[in-house]
């Protein structure tokens, strides 16, 4: 089994767009392809390298040129993790983010396929990590917490993957000035939509907010799967759908919040 055919494996990734990644012809000769794959696992290179292969990609309808290109120079990326005593463990649920953003763009569009090169750099580049139901970035002496799609944000879960990052970024890295989120879920809008005992309202409040983007829209995506839809075109199939969108039709704003974790995890 190749490298590729086993991190499709170990990912999770859904059959069909698994079949269609290992189908798709990038026409790159192999030196200049190990370039790449050097760039897109540098974490000062990685923006300039996405840029140059989608520039030399070009016509890549859903994405799996790009995909399969990325998750070849996940090799890379594992050998590092092997290098810093990082287990392949963390390797595997990492790297699941190509998976999960596979089937959000069938969640989008109606098809399989891949449309976030543009992100994946960070954890090509071990920079981004997943670790329980959320993941961490490093930045700068700060770590920056990301809620992926699927993430449990309960109480239990929450608290078990914040102490998993104190733990791993202790050990690996070293631990954090700050634990920092910069998300539609830190909305200050949500309160007045949600019940108090909301998980979502619960996941906010861990948070100290820093500041407030009213007009970001980022909650399209993530409520609606479609950054493109008007509030009139707001599907309603989940309460939380309804609720947004009359929130919004009466003239409220969602937009998003930058906030500091309030009680820093303790390894």
């Amino acid at each position: 089994m190749s490298f590729l055919e086993e991190i499709l494996s170990k990912i999770d990734m859904p059959e069909e767009a698994a079949a269609e990644t290992l189908r798709a012809e990038e026409e790159i000769p192999e030196a200049e392809l190990r370039d790449f794959y050097r760039g897109l696992c540098d974490e000062r290179g990685y923006d300039q390298a996405y840029a140059a292969l989608k520039d030399r990609l070009g016509e890549d309808a859903r994405g799996f040129r790009m995909l399969k290109i990325m998750l070849s120079a996940a090799q890379i990326t594992q050998s590092r993790y092997r290098r810093e005593g990082i287990g392949d463990g963390i390797f595997y649920e990492t790297m699941g983010c190509f998976s999960r953003f596979v089937r959000e763009y069938k969640e989008s569009f109606g098809e399989y396929g891949f449309d976030r090169g543009f992100w994946t750099g960070r954890q090509l580049s071990l920079l981004l990590f997943r670790l329980g139901s959320l993941e961490y970035e490093w930045a700068d002496g700060d770590v920056s917490v990301h809620i992926p799609g699927e993430a449990d944000i309960s109480a239990q879960a929450t608290d078990e993957s914040l102490a998993l990052a104190a733990r791993f970024f202790e050990k690996y890295r070293k631990t954090p000035a700050r634990y920092v989120c910069t998300s539609w879920m830190l909305s200050p809008a949500l309160g007045k939509l949600l019940p108090a005992d909301s998980r979502l309202v619960g996941f906010g409040k861990r948070f100290r907010i820093l500041e407030t983007y009213p007009d970001a829209d980022d909650y399209k995506l993530w409520i609606y799967r479609d950054k493109s839809l008007s509030p009139e075109n707001f599907p309603e199939n989940t309460s939380l759908q309804r609720k947004a969108k009359a929130y919004v039709l009466g003239g409220g704003k969602i937009g998003s919040a930058f906030g500091e974790l309030i009680a820093p995890p303790v390894p």
